[in-house]
């Protein structure tokens, strides 16, 4: 014992190593035996998210109101009393404010369509027309704008098919005052038949149709400004079911519940047959029969004294 205090004297920090390097040889063995005996973790990268639906296709133009006026038959009545004298059209500048306010009129009237052709300025006196061709393929939405200048104060558009005498409108603007609008917010001038695949010649029977667009001033005179825009024909609105009936929220018989019973009597306070007591009465019951005397016994000798 005293050895080994007098070894810890001389060196004490040798069994603090000694149990340092027995505790690192044991760490080396476990992480040894650990890295053998089990293979490598492989990370697998997790798949990509799935891309976002694309968005709904949005309707070009809304559909026309149930409440949109309807054209004025004295346009028309005028209109088809003078197309017989009507003169050649008369060219004039283009005005850049008139043409500014027709940019403007396209951008709701023809939203998304294409411009065709260049603008047609018409010099027109009030009560004339002047004609121009077009033509509107089928499968075609037309839209065809109508914007008087200076000193218009109401102009009409006509599309006509044939001539004079046959000649017969096709659509009308239904508008008033300095602008005028044929199939204008999704309600399109179109003629029957269906567009080609793209890149096909149109069938003999789908060739584009030849019509003339009128404008005509019936108030006023000065310079109009004409033109066309074409684009694909917008899809039908689904149409709602023929028996559409609108949920019943109510309940078919709705009762307020009864909170009374349905025979329920009110408790008598008062007594059934409440009798005042009688004071001759005995307090015996009247079938009390009353007790029998004893029999008497035997007479005893009372002794004297």
């Amino acid at each position: 014992m005293r050895r080994v205090l007098a070894l810890l004297d001389l060196h004490p920090f040798r069994p603090a190593r000694r149990l340092l390097a027995a505790s690192l040889a044991l760490a080396a063995s476990g992480c040894g035996a650990g890295a053998s005996g089990s293979s490598a973790e492989v990370l697998v990268p997790s798949p990509p998210p799935a891309p976002a639906p694309a968005p709904a296709p949005e309707v070009r133009n809304p559909p026309p109101p149930s409440d949109a006026p309807e054209p004025d038959p004295e346009a028309a009545r005028l209109f088809l009393s003078r197309v017989g004298q009507q003169r050649p059209p008369t060219t004039a500048p283009v005005p850049r404010v008139t043409a500014l306010a027709l940019d403007n009129t396209a951008r709701g009237e023809a939203r998304g369509m294409a411009a065709q052709g260049d603008v047609v300025s018409l010099q027109i006196a009030e009560g004339e027309s002047a004609a121009i061709p077009a033509r509107v393929a089928p499968g075609e939405c037309a839209v065809f704008i109508a914007q008087g200048g200076l000193g218009v104060i109401e102009v009409d558009l006509f599309v006509t098919k044939g001539a004079p005498p046959a000649l017969a409108i096709a659509a009308q603007d239904a508008d008033s005052g300095p602008v005028a609008v044929i199939g204008g917010r999704g309600a399109c001038f179109s003629v029957p038949g269906s567009a080609p695949p793209p890149g096909d010649a149109p069938a003999p029977g789908n060739a584009p149709v030849a019509v003339s667009l009128h404008a005509q001033v019936r108030r006023g005179a000065g310079v109009v400004l004409v033109r066309g825009y074409r684009g694909p024909r917008p899809p039908a609105p689904p149409a709602a079911p023929p028996s559409a009936t609108p949920p019943n929220t109510a309940p078919p018989s709705a009762t307020p519940p009864n909170t009374a019973p349905p025979s329920a009597t009110p408790p008598n306070t008062a007594p059934p047959s409440a009798t005042p007591p009688s004071t001759e009465a005995s307090a015996a019951p009247p079938n009390a029969t009353p007790p029998r005397a004893a029999p008497p016994g035997p007479a005893r000798d009372v002794p004297p004294r």
